[in-house]
């Protein structure tokens, strides 16, 4: 019986090859299932007088154990990403409706009945803080005074009238603000509260900029706050990027976010 010599295995491997002027792609070049027909047609046609080497044919094994390898590793990446980018939409819808505090936000926008905050960080011990409310023109409404901080974040939550400084309440004297408007009934009569005293109408709805100035290390120094913005929607590009889209036009990526409110 004849022998079927193939010198090198030539013969077994032109039938993977492609001519060097095809332009059709190679499928599945370096996949698993390619390689290990590969082997195969190795073991089939080799010359049994002079079978292929062990320490060949251990080698051609590692190399399959390396090429399934990678394609376990990048079946797991392709999975780890979707589940990644599954999540990170998850995490964005449930931001829709809620308020929330970006890097280089510098303009709040207040709603009927809500709350504007601001973030900033004092960077050293100060003293004398003063909290300026200016309209979106820029046009100075209030000054609060704010007394002594320590260095750290510093957070503030205005609902057009009574403040929150860290979660605690900041005792106004609306008699010395500003703004000298209270509710009327009907008739153009005061409306008094339970104690007598007349009832201010807070700020309208509107953008507001808060800004802190006092005094740190002997110098007088103004430190801008980033400002709050509802998410109105989220975006999910075809890449996984998600992109939140704020109210007022104003978009912002998950890595921006500095605060999440709980209104």
């Amino acid at each position: 019986m004849a022998i079927n010599e193939v010198g090198n295995n030539t013969a077994a491997l032109d039938q993977y090859r492609q001519p060097s002027n095809s332009t059709e792609p190679k499928d599945n070049e370096l996949g698993r299932d390619a390689f290990l027909e590969l082997m195969v047609a190795q073991l089939n046609n080799q010359n049994p007088l002079e079978p292929t080497d062990n320490q060949a044919f251990v080698a051609q094994l590692a190399q399959f154990s390396t090429v399934e390898g990678i394609d376990k590793l990048n079946t797991t990446s392709e999975n780890m990403m979707s589940r990644f980018n599954s999540a990170s939409a998850l995490q964005a819808s449930s931001l829709v409706g809620q308020s929330v505090i970006v890097e280089g936000n510098e303009t709040g926008l207040l709603l009927s009945g809500g709350v504007v905050s601001g973030y900033t960080e004092v960077p050293d011990s100060a003293s004398n803080l003063q909290l300026s409310i200016e309209d979106e023109n820029g046009v100075l409404l209030e000054q609060i005074p704010l007394g002594n901080r320590t260095s750290g974040s510093m957070s503030v939550r205005w609902d057009g009238l009574n403040m929150m400084v860290d979660g605690e309440i900041i005792d106004i004297d609306v008699n010395k603000l500003n703004r000298q408007e209270y509710y009327k009934d009907e008739d153009g009569e005061l409306v008094l509260d339970a104690n007598g005293d007349k009832i201010p109408v807070p700020y309208p709805a509107g953008e507001y900029v808060f800004k802190v100035t006092g005094t740190m290390g002997g110098k007088s120094e103004e430190l801008g706050m980033q400002m709050s913005s509802r998410v109105d929607s989220v975006t999910m590009s075809g890449s996984g990027t998600v992109t939140l889209n704020l109210a007022g036009g104003r978009s912002a990526s998950l890595d921006q976010i500095k605060q999440i409110l709980d209104e």
